[in-house]
């Protein structure tokens, strides 16, 4: 699921150069082309009045903060950087900011001893050029997965006998193999295949093997019951896991069993976009926000304001997706740690893939490209990973005259900021949707290859998932390809300042009303004063949302302005409670968390999550605060529960989750988008 995540972040390539590179040597390649294309990202073709607190770092601050880590004394030679990132200033500061005025720029960035399996974390204030602090983190505790693990890990298992053996023990050769690379799950393993003791907190990488051969997308051909264990610190292989070899699929990829008549060419024709853009800010129909892509989160949104008549009034301050969560419910040795969190152990941004107009989005889109850095000093472009459009919502709103019959009507038009990610088999996008009714809608993407399964019957296939194709095998013998049950769980973190940063946030829950007639109803609000009380289900009989209000200002009939966040798609929990997975991915109990704010607490999963064995994130930042008058994030849980099915195979359609509308609440005097 995973080795691919980092390959195609790069350039867009052809099918045929993809077949032309073999697993070890695509990274490489696909680097030096980038290298080569002279791209900048938004914020380094804006003009200088753009600039802003939240712009991320440009290519010279990035080479700039290396270098003075470089030459500090705790920098080990031959360290890597996993994760280079602006340290946002304080809210307040950047609240407070005027355009053309000074402000802080400054760097976090973490350091990885791999032989010694140490990690800092570094700060580097950029305009006095200076490393602030060098913290050396707890002992075991691991960064994300990053570029150089992805080449290195390669020859260390092909050339391991063992591995070897078993691959031609299934009739393949080792040349045909695609190797997948994932964190560890989280599970810890104390011996290796010797019985010598693995040092705790060991770097650990498991490694899936699929049948390649001059075929496209591997994914299609699971090699079963095979994973080589990993020592990242000391690159050598603990363990190969071999549960028994099943036939492997020899599908093409390609269908001979359904045809349709070629669509002819949609075009969207567009003279003049709507929007504005200075620098990472876009004006649109009232909204203004900023935007960028950041390693670990992908696409975030920063200070949201509506604007009428030059008065400028804040929404939120910053909504990302924090942590995206995927188990399998496959209860096999093999499968058991095939627990992902995308953003934590491989980021969402460091995966972003390139955007394609008619395809990815439509024609009329304008495209940006992002810079992030890489992990041994340098950095990358990011080509086409953002786009933002315009498009026709359908009726708006319309009205017609009883004496005239005049209609009056109005088209809905919405603004869209997007971007996806390629993470191994699954390709995730994110949409924010704005419309000039003053809503924000927000959605989840899943598109891809489910992460499929060699099975030996119909029954073993459907018992945990879906038989999703019978094929000629590898051996001339017949294959089963299954798609195991998971669920995937999109964790949104939204900073809301209802017209301010001091909020408060009610309940509201539908239900009938004792009456004379018998035909009353009510919407009932209850205030959620504390974060243990704000720890939320979903109620459909009740039709239940969150209203956050503001505590200082009041609309033109004299009550507090507001916000209604309403949830869309959700999925329970099916794992047992005690599931090592499941604790550490405390934040899927509940739909709807609310915090008190803390500029520390930006994960839903915690700082560190990957081979992280206790809990963290949501449950820890939970406990007690006030939640009345005070400034409030929400955490908001998405969920998809996917049992699959044959049309799923070989290549799923998009699955759009709904995550959270925001909705106004007596925000406005009047609706927005009379005009």
């Amino acid at each position: 699921m995973r080795f691919g995540i980092l390959l195609a972040t790069f350039v867009l390539f052809t099918l045929e150069s993809y077949l032309a590179l073999a697993a070890g040597s695509a990274r490489t390649a696909m680097i030096k082309n980038y290298a080569a294309q002279p791209l900048a990202s938004a914020t380094e073709t804006a003009a200088a009045s753009c600039a802003h607190p939240l712009d991320p770092l440009n290519r010279r601050e990035i080479e700039r903060a290396l270098n003075l880590v470089k030459a500090h004394p705790n920098t080990p030679a031959g360290a890597f950087f996993p994760n280079v990132v602006l340290n946002e200033p304080p809210k307040a500061e950047v609240l407070a900011y005027q355009a053309g005025n000074a402000y802080r720029r400054e760097a976090l960035i973490e350091v990885y001893d791999r032989p010694k399996n140490e990690l800092y974390k570094s700060l580097v204030d950029l305009r006095s050029e200076k490393v602030i602090s060098y913290e050396k983190l707890t002992k075991g505790t691991q960064p994300a997965a990053f570029f150089d693990e992805f080449d290195t890990v390669l020859p260390v298992v092909t050339r391991d006998p063992e591995w070897q053996a078993a691959i031609k023990k299934r009739g393949i050769k080792v040349d045909d193999v695609y190797l997948d690379i994932w964190s560890s799950g989280g599970l810890a393993l104390t011996v290796d295949r010797d019985g010598n003791p693995v040092p705790e907190g060991t770097r650990i990488t498991r490694v899936l093997s699929f049948f390649r051969g001059d075929k496209p997308h591997p994914y299609d051909r699971p090699i079963e019951g095979l994973v080589a264990i990993v020592d990242m610190n000391r690159m050598k292989v603990l363990q190969v896991s071999d549960t028994g070899a099943t036939p492997v699929s020899a599908y093409n990829g390609k269908s001979t069993d359904i045809e349709h008549e070629p669509l002819q060419a949609l075009q969207i024709v567009q003279e003049t976009p709507n929007y504005k853009i200075c620098g990472q800010e876009v004006s649109w129909q009232g909204w203004r926000f900023r935007f960028a892509m950041l390693p670990r989160e992908g696409l975030v949104l920063y200070t949201l304001q509506h604007e009428n008549k030059g008065i400028l009034r804040p929404v939120a301050y910053r909504i990302g997706m924090s942590e995206l969560y995927v188990p399998y419910g496959v209860p096999d040795s093999n499968w058991v740690w095939r627990m992902a969190f995308d953003l934590g152990e491989y980021g969402l941004g460091r995966t972003a893939n390139p955007l394609s107009p008619k395809s990815d989005v439509p024609n009329n889109a304008a495209f940006f490209n992002a810079r992030l850095a890489d992990d041994t000093g340098g950095s990358f472009v990011y080509p086409n990973s953002i786009a933002l459009y315009e498009r026709n919502g359908g009726l708006l709103w319309k009205r017609v005259d009883p004496s005239t019959f005049v209609q009056n009507r109005r088209e809905s038009r919405e603004l869209v900021l997007t971007a996806n990610s390629w993470i191994g088999n699954y390709i995730y996008g994110v949409q924010y949707i704005f419309r000039a009714s003053g809503e924000l809608e927000v959605r989840a993407d899943a598109t891809g290859t489910t992460l499929n399964q060699g099975v030996n019957s119909l029954e073993e296939g459907s018992q945990f998932g879906r038989i999703v194709d019978i094929a000629k095998a590898v051996d001339g013998s017949t294959a089963m390809v299954a798609a195991p049950n998971h669920q995937h769980y999109f964790n949104f973190r939204v900073d809301l300042d209802v017209d301010g940063t001091s909020n408060r946030i009610t309940e509201s829950n539908v239900g009938p009303k004792e009456s004379a007639l018998g035909n009353a109803f009510t919407a009932e609000e209850t205030l959620l004063s504390t974060e243990d009380q704000a720890k939320r289900q979903i109620n459909i009989p009740k039709a239940r949302s969150w209203k956050v209000y503001s505590s200082d200002v009041n609309n033109g009939l004299g009550v507090p302005t507001g916000y209604t966040v309403e949830l869309g798609d959700v999925a329970v929990p099916y794992a047992s409670s005690t599931f090592p997975a499941r604790q550490r991915a405390g934040f899927a109990e509940y739909p709807v968390w609310v915090t008190q704010y803390n500029a520390n607490e930006l994960y839903a999963t915690g700082e560190y999550p990957n081979q992280r064995l206790t809990t963290d994130g949501l449950p820890v930042y939970s406990g007690n605060d006030s939640l009345v008058d005070t400034d409030l994030v929400l955490w908001v849980t998405a969920g998809l529960t996917h049992i699959p099915d044959i049309e799923q195979y070989p290549v799923m359609n998009t699955e759009s989750l709904l995550a959270f509308r925001l909705l106004p609440y007596g925000f406005f005097r009047r609706n927005p988008a009379l005009n």
